[in-house]
């Protein structure tokens, strides 16, 4: 299962995992939910917000490091030509089933911890704490930050984390027919993430990197080298 249909059964099966922990009282407590104890480090209770920023920043920092460490090592290059070319990766002597397991377990693992720290910050859960609009929302951080990079990952969560509160400053001086009877903010995301696979598939870091080889190249630049030309594997994509 691979490309699109991947993407559905992904999506059909969060949606049911949502209702069997909505109706699991026995374990999670249904939708009155379960309280989430404030977290510790080798005795020390971080319950302060600066404290759990840093325990945060520390994790991603060693996260990020980690992902990039496994992408330079043979493990990675496989997972590289798997996304590239499931055929050319085949012929070299790649093992489909054993790569993509690898990266569903890995994903899952980081995604946890990330789960984890997020329930902690929340202090409480229940079924609707992870929708389906939680991971479009995720889905848009990748798209709109740009696909196959690490920097397109940070470039998008900072824009999808600063545009609800931009949104807030907008809806100011908006109509106010426009606030009611609009979703605004679902409505705006949907915009946004439609936009950016129609007219910039590389996201934020690819028209950074269109930028900047603009002005490394500047005076002497052609009109031609940024003019958008079929790429064949998804590595050529981002650079």
């Amino acid at each position: 299962m691979t490309g699109v249909y991947l993407a559905i059964a992904t999506l059909a099966l969060a949606a049911v995992i949502e209702q069997i922990l909505a109706r699991w009282e026995f374990v999670t407590n249904g939708l009155r939910g379960l309280p989430v104890p404030k977290p510790e480090l080798f005795g020390f209770e971080l319950g302060d917000a600066v404290a759990f920023y840093y325990l945060c920043l520390t994790v991603f920092t060693l996260s990020t490091l980690a992902v990039l460490n496994l992408l330079r090592s043979s493990t990675g290059r496989s997972f590289i030509a798997v996304r590239d070319s499931e055929i050319s990766a085949q012929a070299m002597g790649v093992n489909l089933f054993a790569t993509k397991t690898t990266a569903f377990a890995l994903s899952a693992g980081l995604t946890g911890l990330a789960g984890g720290l997020f329930a902690h910050k929340i202090g409480y859960l229940f079924p609707d704490s992870f929708d389906i609009t939680t991971s479009i929302m995720l889905l848009m951080m990748v798209v709109v930050g740009g696909l196959g990079s690490m920097h397109g990952v940070v470039f998008g969560a900072i824009f999808v984390g600063m545009l609800p509160q931009g949104l807030a400053i907008v809806r100011d001086f908006l109509p106010q027919a426009w606030t009611v009877r609009l979703s605004l903010e679902p409505f705006l995301f949907g915009a946004i993430l439609v936009l950016c696979l129609v007219f910039e598939p590389l996201g934020i870091y690819g028209r950074w990197i269109k930028i900047r080889q603009y002005f490394s190249h500047f005076p002497l630049h052609r009109r031609a080298t940024f003019k958008r030309q079929k790429s064949y594997l998804r590595s050529e994509r981002v650079h």
